[in-house]
């Protein structure tokens, strides 16, 4: 996965610079919402690979999908909605900085009619799914395979960072918050054979962030 982040990366660098009016392609709503969808869908057939899943039915069953939320989605869902709280207390008394406006909310906030709304897919909706069915779904399970809960969480967090690091590297809240929520999602999924407890606290997560300033994350 890190390799194939290294080789995507400057090659839509490249598109970005050198293609005219691949930039502008993002400015929409239909353009933002296929990129995102392009771009987890590359790292969910690589999971899928690896995962050796030849048929929908075995992808379903590998990762987790084809069983009923546990009980323990309660406490996901709690967990998320505490973890959020507690990084708005800590921005609304000024101690920690906001990582700044966030793209989706951006784009949604700057575009009228009906495609704007594409605009809050990926955060509301692509992010939710496609990274849980590969943080959780695909990568924890490979560490479990080999590592402690304790070391496979530990490199999941880290892989969070990577992917991330526009948060963790400006806000040390908004950092504590993902970290903090990470660590949620990893229980869950040891302590669930369903995947969608752990897609349950994620939407809650995402979801909240419509009814916070735009100035927070």
């Amino acid at each position: 996965m890190l390799v194939l982040g290294f080789i995507l990366s400057p090659l839509y660098w490249a598109l970005r610079n050198y293609i005219p009016g691949f930039h502008n392609t993002q400015a929409s709503g239909l353009g933002y919402f296929s990129w995102r969808l392009l771009d987890y869908g590359i790292d969910l057939l690589v999971a899928a690979y690896f995962a050796r899943t030849e048929t929908l039915a075995s992808f379903w069953r590998a990762f987790g999908l084809d069983r009923k939320p546990s009980n323990y989605v309660w406490f996901g869902v709690v967990a998320a909605l505490g973890i959020r709280t507690f990084g708005v207390i800590v921005h609304s008394h000024g101690w920690s900085r906001g990582v700044g406006g966030v793209y989706d909310l951006d784009g949604f906030n700057s575009t009228s009619g009906p495609e704007r709304y594409l605009f809050l897919a990926p955060m509301l909706l692509l992010a939710p799914l496609f990274e849980e069915v590969i943080n959780r779904g695909f990568l924890y399970e490979a560490f479990r395979g080999s590592f402690s809960v304790v070391v496979s969480t530990l490199f999941i967090i880290g892989w969070t960072a990577v992917n991330h690091w526009s948060y963790y590297s400006v806000s040390w809240i908004a950092a504590l918050d993902l970290s903090l929520l990470t660590i949620v999602q990893c229980y869950l999924r040891e302590k669930s054979d369903s995947l969608w407890d752990c897609i349950f606290c994620h939407l809650t997560y995402n979801w909240s962030l419509l009814f916070l300033s735009n100035s927070y994350y």
